[in-house]
């Protein structure tokens, strides 16, 4: 029997997609097409790596779609897996993006919940921040991974 992969595996796991698939920033669907004949898909949102690291299971066609209903049904698939909404709440706490006076409509804040952390860490792999005139590059983003996984190893650690 293998023993569950942990979240800081899983966060590894899902830099290791991004860096063979690439990672995606478009607006509508988790996952780019395939450009190449050999992969089964093409680049990945950040989010569908961390999903598909979770699950060890080819995606699902509604993480192609760029269909609304079909993208709020990865979103839901997304929710449905705890270890892969673990992962996705550890890299956002690490983020430097929370809700903000912007985020207010009718003076209601976005909800501190699982779809704002899909949100988040999807819109900062693939937004400029407000300092740069750029998003993270990919490495940057394997990089915010590499590093989430290295401080959770370590909390687990020293709670040891």
């Amino acid at each position: 029997m293998h023993a569950t992969p942990t979240i800081a595996i899983l966060l590894r796991d899902a830099a290791f997609y991004l860096s063979q698939y690439g990672l995606h920033r478009g607006n509508s669907a988790f996952v780019a097409p395939t450009t190449h004949a050999h992969l089964n898909h093409g680049p990945l949102d950040v989010c569908a790596a961390i999903y598909l690291a979770a699950t060890a299971r080819p995606l699902p066609p509604v993480f192609h779609s760029t269909d609304p209903a079909d993208e709020q049904d990865a979103t839901e698939m997304i929710k449905a897996d705890p270890r892969a909404m673990a992962a996705i709440h550890a890299l956002w706490e690490g983020l430097d993006s929370r809700v903000t006076e912007a985020d207010v409509c009718d003076e209601v804040p976005t909800a501190d919940s699982p779809d704002e952390w899909i949100d988040r860490v999807s819109h900062w792999a693939a937004t400029a921040p407000d300092s740069r005139t750029d998003p993270p590059t990919l490495l940057e983003v394997m990089g915010r991974l590499l590093r989430t996984a290295d401080a959770l190893e370590q909390r687990t650690a020293l709670a040891a």
